[in-house]
């Protein structure tokens, strides 16, 4: 059986993505204080700690996830569910907008946050949507 866009879940496409962020997420100051420390001195002030790439995967994880929340607001079962996942979209490009722009306004723990509040409104969608269809399958018997 082969795999078609239709039948892939934006939720679970958008919880795995938000998973994804948050580990991303966790092992970026891991990764910052290693080479801090293996380098110590070596770096010249103001020299990025992590390669390029690092930061690239926060934009591919928050284009992901925007494409994940679109396709869910399509099917949100309860319209809270849609604005907070947008809510918590924006606030997750807010803080990377502010670190690639080296504004620092947002604290990387909002990032937490969003990506965790993501992970729980795709699930409780997701959920909600195999429910409904279950009822629905019920009540057409």
């Amino acid at each position: 059986m082969a795999l078609s866009l239709q039948k892939i879940n934006a939720d679970i496409i958008g919880v795995w993505a938000s998973s994804l962020c948050a580990v991303h997420c966790a092992v970026t100051p891991l990764l910052f204080a290693a080479q801090a420390s293996a380098h110590f001195g070596q770096h010249a002030v103001g020299e990025s700690a992590l390669p390029w790439y690092w930061a690239v995967l926060d934009w591919a994880f928050l284009l992901l996830a925007f494409v994940a929340i679109r396709y869910t607001s399509k099917q949100v079962v309860a319209k809270w569910v849609k604005w907070g996942m947008w809510t918590a979209w924006s606030v997750i490009a807010a803080v990377i907008l502010s670190e690639t722009l080296h504004l620092h306004i947002l604290s990387h723990a909002f990032m937490y946050v969003g990506a965790f509040a993501l992970i729980g409104l795709h699930w409780y969608n997701h959920r909600q949507c195999r429910l409904c269809r279950v009822e629905n399958a019920a009540d057409e018997s």
